[in-house]
């Protein structure tokens, strides 16, 4: 296939699934306590370019090259001129000539991401490696001089790299802050810093929520707008009174008598929070929650707002749909380049 096709159908096929997730925010922009969601991508892996029939000769030595490095706090960023860096990925080795890594909890060099508190992750990123392929730990190293000695020089029959175009990686739900308005509603509940409320399904499955818009059942238990119980301290909250009201420790007081506690923690682990429908999350699969106490205050009468920017989300959704005709347009071009090599050039 005609690798310019390829790249061009592959940025198409990614702001495609870009389109879709803004389409998802766009939808949401009422929805209290709604995160917007923001689009990852990344490249295919860069692969070597050789000479057709090339000589393969011997690589060339180390030590003929000298990278440049720099760091900056965590982050540690290395370039080199005639070699090459070689980055583990799930369908293969990249092959680049500048990274950007940080040493992760278990000592290995890896890519990375930060999240929207500005904290570095490694979940789901690649590894540095040597030459053979194997995962470099940098604890305790000098990373300039391990940086240096980690090099790749292929033959001289390499002449670059290549790469087969863009793919969607994942997508990152931004938890900032929405603006808090007042609604007056005794069960509307609003948190003003970092946490979730706890809910539970009928087979005990614990949820996490910001969507603080709350109701009471027919049976009188403090419940989601969709049924699901939300959870006290000591299990579900029944109101049985007519004075309700909600301090900011999350006490429940029911005509002057506090019957429980609202069950609010902060997570350290909520990048591994997945979307599970009716404004919930549920921890990934295999990934245990790392509760920690909610420190903030929760307001009663008030909601949370969802935290998406309608404007600036339909500037981006312009820009994507501007890519998207560039894109078919590329696609045409190389359309008809094929045409006239089958149909003129071949009468030749």
């Amino acid at each position: 296939m005609n690798r310019g096709l390829y790249i061009n159908a592959t940025s198409l096929a990614t702001n495609q699934k870009k389109l879709e997730v803004l389409t998802n925010n766009l939808a949401n922009v009422n929805t209290a306590g709604f995160k917007k969601d923001m689009s990852l991508t990344e490249t295919f892996p860069e692969k070597l370019l050789a000479k057709i029939n090339g000589q393969r000769s011997r690589p060339r030595l180390r030590g003929e090259n000298q990278i440049e490095y720099e760091t900056n706090g965590q982050v540690h960023r290395a370039s080199t001129s005639n070699g090459y860096f070689v980055v583990q990925t799930p369908m293969g080795n990249s092959y680049v000539k500048d990274i950007r890594f940080i040493i992760d909890d278990e000592g290995y060099l890896r890519t990375f991401y930060q999240d929207n508190t500005d904290e570095y992750k490694t979940d789901y990123e690649n590894y540095v490696t040597d030459n053979q392929g194997n995962p470099i730990q940098g604890a305790g190293e000098n990373i300039e001089d391990l940086s240096q000695g980690i090099v790749y020089y292929p033959p001289s029959h390499v002449v670059g790299t290549m790469s087969a175009g863009l793919k969607f990686q994942k997508n990152v739900t931004d938890f900032t802050q929405g603006n808090i308005s007042e609604t007056g509603g005794t069960y509307d509940l609003a948190l003003n810093a970092s946490g979730f409320f706890k809910v539970a399904d009928e087979e005990g499955n614990i949820y996490y929520t910001r969507d603080g818009s709350f109701t009471i059942n027919q049976d009188g238990m403090l419940t989601t707008s969709t049924g699901e119980p939300l959870q006290g301290i000591d299990g579900n909250i029944y109101i049985e009174g007519n004075q309700v009201s909600i301090d900011t420790d999350g006490g429940v007081i029911v005509d002057g008598d506090i019957i429980g506690f609202l069950d609010i923690v902060d997570l350290e682990n909520r990048e591994f929070l997945r979307k599970i429908g009716d404004n919930q999350y549920q921890m990934a699969e295999g990934v245990e929650a790392e509760e920690v106490p909610y420190e903030g205050e929760v307001l009663q009468g008030y909601l949370e707002s969802s935290n998406v920017n309608a404007i600036q989300e339909m500037v981006e959704m312009i820009t994507l749909l501007r890519e998207y005709e560039a894109g078919q347009k590329a696609i045409r071009a190389q359309d008809e380049m094929l045409e006239k090599a089958s149909n003129e050039i071949g009468r030749i």
